[in-house]
């Protein structure tokens, strides 16, 4: 170990470096691919910096397959709105004595001794001056405490800026107890376009919010005492009204209004460590059997070769489906067997370096010595293939990009993250082909082709600096 980092080592380690990067810089197609790979690496490193989303947890950003919001710069597009989100501020009505606060909570105290009807009323505005919405939801959150004899019940109303008819979001029956309550109303949500009169396949979006101005939300809350000592307090905590735009973001939504700039930049790092890993560890294989078989020959060599030839007959592709389905949709399984399917090539090429390899004299000096098989090829064999082995891992990286791509594809990929194979599949089965969604359809597969080249370049003026039969003339 210490003659591995001793002075003269690093020299001729540095020395070595030095000379290969001397001839590295000429090749302008590697340093094409060096520049991309670099590209690719700093948006996997600063992925959580590039994106405010979470590709795994997003709300919806806007409506499903919204496309890219510069889209608009063109004029067919200008009215094509972002989303729109309305917190409501409350203005009292009616029933000022019972309300102790009011704003983006609302606070109504309620104690009575005679069986009347109480009517508190609130209203909120809000302005939308863009092309009506597809899609659109409301979230009203309340609680009831402290009810004593007490029937209440709420009706949500929404009235347009012309004030010519009006639209029931919510209307509660009358209750008697106490609770916590989420009171939605969605767009797509059938029982709330029952709700509003309308068949399920109409888009209210277009309807509802067909003219632009200032639009009122009104909600009526009916009190109504048993007894002398009725008591009540209602606490409203949210109210909020958003109106899912038409555009997004860089490069849009997909079918579940997530951003599709997050899930491209996030995916690198899963392309990237499959790619690796998988090149890696195949590498590694490679190396071992094709050492041991080149170098120790006889019944070693033919064992293992014709294990090559045998792994070589096999289709990969349904193979690793199988074997997905068999033991689970993990990234790293996925990683591991497209490692142990892909170093039969890797082995043969060494091997035949091996068999040149340990015929020369140094060779034949080591073992005089009394140098053992295990030294000899650790020492003087593997250091002397490893140039040819490392061109081999960097063009293999592309192989093992794409057969994960491709398994994502058919559905056989870890749902736990996101990668680019998994975007064209939902794109394929949800809506993105059908509907030419092309901001959803080819970033992905750019992504794909931009990656998988960066290591053919680097590979390919790799390969030209170690295998000289290869290098051009000057």
């Amino acid at each position: 170990m210490a003659s591995v980092f001793s002075a003269d080592a690093r020299k001729i380690l540095l020395r070595r470096i030095s000379e290969f990067w001397f001839e590295f810089r000429s090749k302008r197609i590697g340093l094409a691919g060096l520049a991309l790979m670099l590209m690719y690496a700093g948006v996997a490193i600063f992925a959580p910096y590039l994106t405010p989303y979470n590709p795994m947890s997003q709300p919806r950003l806007a409506q499903a397959i919204a496309m890219p919001e510069w889209i608009t710069v063109f004029p067919q597009f200008q009215e094509y709105g972002r989303t729109q989100r309305n917190t409501l501020n409350w203005q009292i009505v009616a029933g000022s004595d019972y309300i102790k606060n009011w704003g983006t909570t609302v606070d109504i105290q309620y104690a009575a001794d005679n069986p009347e009807l109480v009517q508190v009323a609130l209203k909120s505005h809000f302005a939308y001056e863009q092309l009506a919405p597809n899609e659109f939801y409301t979230k009203f959150r309340y609680e009831v405490t402290n009810l004593t004899d007490v029937e209440y019940s709420m009706t949500l109303v929404l009235t347009p800026p012309d004030a010519n008819g009006s639209w029931v979001f919510f209307k509660s029956p009358t209750l008697s107890a106490a609770r916590s309550q989420d009171v939605t109303a969605d767009s797509k949500d059938p029982l709330f376009i029952k709700l509003l009169g309308y068949d399920l396949q109409t888009n209210v979006g277009n309807i509802i919010f067909a003219q632009r101005g200032n639009y009122t939300f009104t909600m009526y809350l009916n009190l109504r005492a048993l007894s002398g000592n009725a008591e009540a307090h209602i606490l409203f905590k949210e109210a909020q009204i958003v109106l899912l735009g038409r555009v997004h973001g860089i490069l849009g939504t997909d079918y579940l209004a997530k951003d599709i700039w997050s899930h491209i930049v996030w995916g690198s790092r899963i392309s990237l460590i499959v790619g690796l890993l998988a090149a890696i560890v195949g590498t590694a294989i490679g190396i071992f059997v094709g050492v041991v078989s080149g170098y120790l020959g006889g019944m070693t060599d033919e064992v293992l070769m014709r294990t090559v030839d045998i792994l070589l007959c096999l289709p990969l592709l349904p193979l690793l489906l199988a074997l997905v389905h068999l033991y689970g949709r993990n990234v790293y399984y996925i990683v591991l067997f497209i490692a142990i399917f892909g170093w039969q090539g890797l082995a043969r090429v060494i091997r035949s370096q091996t068999l040149s390899i340990r015929e020369t004299p140094y060779i034949e000096s080591a073992r005089a010595s009394g140098g053992s098989g295990f030294y000899i090829m650790r020492r003087h064999i593997v250091p002397n293939i490893i140039p040819v082995a490392f061109a081999s891992m960097i063009l293999a990286v592309p192989g093992a990009i794409l057969f994960e791509a491709a398994l994502s594809f058919l559905g056989f990929g870890d749902p736990r993250v996101v990668t680019w194979g998994m975007m064209l599949q939902h794109a394929f089965g949800f809506g993105g082909f059908s509907q030419l969604a092309w901001w959803w359809i080819l970033p992905p597969g750019l992504a794909i082709i931009g990656l998988c080249l960066s290591f053919v370049f680097v590979g390919h003026a790799f390969d030209e600096i170690v295998n000289p039969r290869l290098r051009r003339r000057r």
